[in-house]
């Protein structure tokens, strides 16, 4: 079964968990993702850019999916010296986060800390958007800091500028990811504003995708994180209504694949091992006991061991689809 209207879907970037060789090796495999959002580059207190964030932006290693870098910046001075680091570089989009709610972040006034204050938002939107025509730029927010009041002032701002999207997470800072995000909030914010609304927040499975798209109607376009993560087939099972036989075989490719590349880019095994140990704590929700797949990844202290438990957790996998 085909949707009538095929949904967009972008994939949310999470910190050290989305990075390019994750996007490589899910585009790869699993496709049916129309963007991948990029974990946000900020400027350091020296003024630059981490190179290795940097270089996982290259286009020269992002080439075979559609890649939007994400800025994280508190005013238009850091915004147009990020902006123009990626333009240079061949970026065509670029995404300002205004939504990350961790205190690290918005005690220093950025990601959802400026919520709070449309007006700085107006004021650094009025300095740095024009100088960076014709690059797209699209704003990635939630509903506040404290209350989810905040948005709908925000909005009135952004309307003053044609963005290319906004995606709005319906939490406020406060909330984290506790709690349910609020599709009530969302569906006043679509009413006012003025430029594309993109929707984020609580689709871990089709059910959810569903339900959100029978409140919504008419909404095409959709942000996951978590729950492409958790089973990286989501984005195929919303578009395609696909069921796949071969889910362990898949699965498997796509472990290999992100084992590979990382054994060629990191030094050491215990780095090797606490990289995919992160990995495994969103891919063990693809097996049939999640906590018994990450505990035994977690319990493999060295190279042998670690090959021991994916063999042992696959093993369960196929076991589990045959019966």
């Amino acid at each position: 079964m085909i949707l009538k209207n095929v949904p967009v879907i972008y994939f949310a970037p999470l910190q050290e968990s989305t990075d390019a060789v994750y996007r490589k090796a899910h585009a790869e495999v699993f496709r049916n993702v129309d963007k991948y959002f990029a974990p946000y580059i900020v400027r350091q207190n020296d003024g630059t850019v981490k190179n290795s964030h940097l270089r996982d932006l290259s286009p020269q290693i992002n080439r075979n999916y559609h890649l939007i870098p994400q800025i994280m910046a508190g005013n238009a001075e850091d915004i147009l010296f990020l902006s123009k680091l990626l333009i240079d570089s061949g970026h065509t989009e670029i995404n300002w986060n205004l939504g990350c709610p961790y205190p690290m972040v918005t005690n220093k006034g950025m990601g959802s800390g400026l919520l709070s204050s449309p007006e700085k938002i107006e004021n650094i939107l009025s300095e740095s958007f024009p100088k960076l025509s014709p690059c797209l730029i699209s704003i990635k927010l939630r509903s506040g800091f404290l209350s989810s009041d905040e948005v709908f002032s925000v909005i009135s701002i952004l309307n003053q500028f044609p963005l290319h999207e906004v995606i709005l997470h319906p939490r406020t800072a406060k909330q984290l990811y506790k709690g349910m995000a609020d599709p009530e909030v969302f569906i006043h914010a679509a009413r006012l504003s003025k430029n594309p609304l993109v929707y984020n927040g609580d689709i871990l499975t089709r059910d959810d995708f569903n339900r959100l798209d029978s409140l919504f109607k008419n909404k095409t376009t959709w942000m996951i994180g978590r729950g492409i993560l958790k089973n990286p087939f989501l984005p195929s099972e919303i578009k395609e209504d696909a069921q796949f036989e071969d889910r362990a075989t898949l699965l498997k490719q796509f472990h290999d694949l992100i084992f590979d590349d990382y054994s060629k880019l990191l030094s050491g095994k215990s780095h090797l091992l606490l990289k995919m140990l992160k990995f495994w704590s969103y891919f063990g929700y693809s097996f049939p006991d999640p906590h018994k797949t990450l505990k035994r990844i977690k319990k493999a202290g060295s190279m042998a061991k670690y090959n021991e438990a994916v063999h042992e957790n696959f093993r369960l996998l196929i076991d589990h689809e045959e019966n």
